[in-house]
């Protein structure tokens, strides 16, 4: 598609702006599951409307096969001597940045969202908030302190991502919390067939064993005892760690249930299981003419599960996509990533 031009105050993301950015040399939309969700746009100083390209301006844009369009404030620019700038452009949603919100003794998920659907200054905060979830347990983040809508939603510990877990999707204004957010599509990466480059990476550097839990306030500290999560290493070892389990709760615990919760946290995060990415460039099938029919049965978004089989080792496997590169121009992926992509929103954005 044509990129879209539109004013800082736009809010529907209807119309054809104020006006189309037809001269664009490449416009690649970068998203992460839990992570980044940004644009980034080349176009050169002669371009038609390059005049109308402005910092605070939104640019409207595909960002997969659906050809639904998203909305991208224009943030920075860097412009070379050779005439083509590059705009650096982020989501809408990540204007929660930009609002703050507090609250007390929030122990749901659907409590935590009503609060900073209903408490943020400024007021009147533009986005909507909706999950699928319906879990409970303390909210550690909102302790009193003001933070970021951001950074509850999962740019810190204990925040919302952190507790209640999930998979988040930002369409337009709206924010939406999945306990899966993808589908198992019937689309297969074949290699030999449709598969034209594969790259893995196994990353077993943050795998445990077994845990020393402890809780602390920053005055008193409750350690709890050596705890196992049941499983084998990568290296055969065990590998023990300490385990911070202090944001669990909203009282000082017990040693009995500095352990429990040590159980759960394991029984959660898997951590004996190694991180492995899959980086993949395949050729779409919808693409080549006998396939052409099948077009909407083969779309696949971030968040979907899909199977990569290489007939030649008699071997497959089935993967979740957590990484996209999106070409607008063309209307096609540039590359996915499969696997596990430990990113949280606020490694995305740089927050500590």
């Amino acid at each position: 598609m044509i990129p879209i031009l539109y004013e800082k105050t736009e809010t529907a993301f209807v119309s054809n702006g104020i006006a189309r950015l037809r001269d664009a040399v490449s416009c690649i939309v970068s998203e992460e599951r839990n992570g980044v969700y940004e644009c980034s746009l080349e176009y050169p100083m002669d371009g038609a409307n390059y005049e109308l390209i402005q910092i605070g301006r939104i640019i409207g844009v595909t960002h997969d096969e659906t050809g639904d369009i998203q909305p991208f404030d224009i943030v920075s620019f860097e412009k070379p001597i050779d005439g083509v700038v590059t705009f650096h452009c982020t989501h809408i949603s990540y204007r929660q940045s930009y609002i703050a919100t507090r609250g007390t003794n929030i122990n749901s998920l659907a409590a935590a969202f009503n609060q900073i659907a209903t408490s943020t200054v400024p007021s009147g905060n533009p986005f909507t908030y909706w999950t699928d979830k319906t879990s409970t347990g303390y909210l550690s983040c909102m302790d009193g302190t003001p933070r970021t809508v951001r950074q509850v939603l999962g740019g810190i510990e204990g925040s919302i991502l952190d507790i209640y877990g999930g998979e988040y999707e930002f369409d337009k204004w709206s924010v939406k919390l999945w306990s899966n957010r993808g589908q198992l599509r019937d689309f297969s990466i074949r290699y030999g067939v449709n598969m034209l480059d594969y790259n893995e990476e196994c990353d077993s550097s943050g795998c445990y064993s077994a845990c020393l839990p402890y809780w602390s306030d920053g005055t008193s500290v409750v350690v709890g005892s050596y705890q196992s999560s049941g499983g084998i290493t990568p290296s055969g070892r065990v590998q023990v760690v300490p385990l911070d389990v202090s944001d669990k709760f909203e009282n000082k615990p017990t040693s009995a249930q500095v352990n429990t919760m040590a159980v759960q946290v394991m029984q959660q995060s898997n951590p004996t299981i190694p991180s492995q990415n899959i980086e993949v460039s395949f050729v779409r099938l919808q693409d080549m003419g006998e396939f052409a029919d099948f077009q909407n049965l083969m779309q696949c978004k971030l968040c979907d599960t899909i199977n990569v089989i290489f007939p030649d080792f008699n071997s497959s496997g089935q993967f979740k996509i957590v990484q996209t590169e999106w070409n607008v121009l063309t209307g096609k992926y540039e590359s996915m990533q499969l696997g596990d992509l430990s990113v949280t929103l606020s490694e995305a954005l740089g927050i500590s």
